[in-house]
């Protein structure tokens, strides 16, 4: 085997471990550190830039792997119309089998990189929540305590205390205000009636006024006839 051929086997093979290891029941506090010190840790991100150009080889490796065993097939075909020696044949074997070889093995390298990217997230998503879950057990278990209990309960009775002096104060000035008008509905209609008792007055007056004004003109008019 080559030695590039060589490197893309033992980095299958590091592939493979490294997802045994993520699949491992590690307990959570290894697993959560071991994945935050990889997704956080600058080094880690160094390593992961310079494994994405090993797999942009790889992938190289892996489009010449495929065209020789295409060229290798196309030999193969036309070998069975022209009739060649026994070691011509085992020359072709083996070149067709190292061919499909490193295809299978940068193949499943590239294969094996998705997976274990893929898992790597999805464990560490597992791990958020479950920090999450954690987070709100917790604030659960201080919520329900019977202290805490017994102070929300008091802050609430408080709260309730509070609302119904403000609603007894806001009743009291409604009902003020609502006496108060009908203390100026009253005192409308007393000025009401007095405005037309006082008009009825004037109209009262104004007859007699006129009629007094009519008998005294009568009055002068039989003095003038009787001079």
């Amino acid at each position: 085997m080559s030695l590039p051929y060589t490197m893309v086997f033992s980095l299958l093979m590091a592939e493979m471990i490294i997802f045994i290891f993520l699949i491992l029941p590690l307990p959570f506090k290894w697993r959560r550190g071991l994945l935050k010190f990889i997704a956080e840790s600058p080094l880690m991100a160094n390593v992961q830039y310079a494994m994405k150009i090993v797999f942009i080889f790889v992938f190289i490796l892996f489009v010449d792997s495929l065209n020789r065993v295409v060229k290798v097939e196309e030999i193969n075909e036309n070998s069975h119309h022209h009739h060649h020696g026994h070691g011509s044949e085992s020359n072709l074997a083996a070149r067709r089998f190292y061919a499909q070889r490193n295809m299978y093995l940068t193949g499943f390298t590239l294969f094996l990189s998705l997976i274990l990217n893929r898992t790597f997230f999805m464990i560490l998503d597992l791990l958020k929540s479950e920090e999450k879950m954690e987070i709100v057990k917790k604030q659960a278990r201080y919520m329900f305590s019977p202290a805490v209990f017994a102070a929300q309960q008091s802050k609430e009775y408080e709260r309730v205390l509070e609302s119904e002096t403000n609603l007894k104060k806001e009743v009291k000035e409604l009902t003020d205000i609502v006496a108060n008008h009908a203390s100026a509905k009253r005192d409308l209609e007393n000025l009401k009636k007095q405005a037309k008792q006082q008009q009825n007055e004037y109209l009262r007056l104004a007859d007699e006024n006129n009629a007094m004004e009519i008998e005294l003109k009568g009055m002068k008019t039989e003095n003038r006839k009787d001079i």
